[in-house]
């Protein structure tokens, strides 16, 4: 069984684009997203992309696509943080149809001994960070089944041995940390490999900033020079 799991894709089209076509060249037997989806620049662009996929991959909902789904079944009559403002605006990028998909994806994933969650098996928008004291991850997945946890969020690539469990975070597709490029995970039968894939990060920066998004010039500014520590 070879997969390839791909999270936090943030609303980036053309990164999407590039790791799509090498797992093309993969011949994987799966592709799972691992959530966060939407929330970014380009959400039209990733999610009519992806819709076209819903039947082929499977999804695991991250923070960001629950947090949009309750804005959008609930309306804010302000809002008032950035988080909010982006929502807004991609609800409004989106079809009812699209949205209503976005609040239909799993809390979780298993593939034999492989769990896939998006934060933590607890919840989606718990953080297990590159630097998180053993003791403290040890709590979050003390409950869990599988002997290898596959995560994002945090949008840093990691594998730590923590207890008797291997917790590997694929990295962010769209948002990257510590990276130059497209940050994946592709899944051999027992091996687990963290890859990064190039793109044009200033074409993109420049698509970006020609777009009506909220805050472009954070995102394009994020996607030319990417943070050390992530979100």
């Amino acid at each position: 069984m070879k997969i390839a799991a791909i999270y936090d894709l943030h609303g980036n089209f053309r990164a999407l684009e590039a790791v799509l076509q090498e797992i093309e060249k993969e011949n994987v037997d799966k592709v799972i997203v691992g959530g966060d989806v939407a929330w970014g620049p380009q959400p039209k662009q990733v999610v009519d992309h992806l819709f076209a996929k819903k039947d082929d991959y499977i999804f695991v909902m991250g923070n960001s696509d629950r947090e949009i789904y309750e804005q959008y079944k609930s309306p804010r009559l302000a809002v008032d943080t950035m988080v909010e403002e982006v929502n807004q605006w991609c609800i409004e990028q989106l079809t009812d149809e699209q949205l209503e998909w976005l609040g239909s994806f799993k809390s979780s994933h298993v593939e034999e001994d492989v769990l896939f969650v998006h934060g933590s098996p607890r919840s989606d928008s718990e953080a297990i960070r590159i630097d998180t004291p053993a003791k403290e991850v040890e709590q979050m997945i003390s409950n869990t089944k599988q002997s290898i946890i596959v995560c994002g969020h945090t949008h840093i690539q990691f594998k730590r041995q923590i207890a008797s469990k291997s917790v590997i975070n694929a990295g962010s597709v769209g948002l990257q940390s510590r990276a130059t490029g497209a940050c994946w995970l592709c899944i051999d039968t027992t091996e687990y490999d963290l890859r990064m894939t190039e793109y044009d990060v200033d074409h993109v920066a420049k698509e970006i900033l020609r777009g009506n998004a909220p805050y472009k010039e954070d995102f394009a500014e994020h996607v030319t020079n990417p943070p050390y520590q992530g979100p």
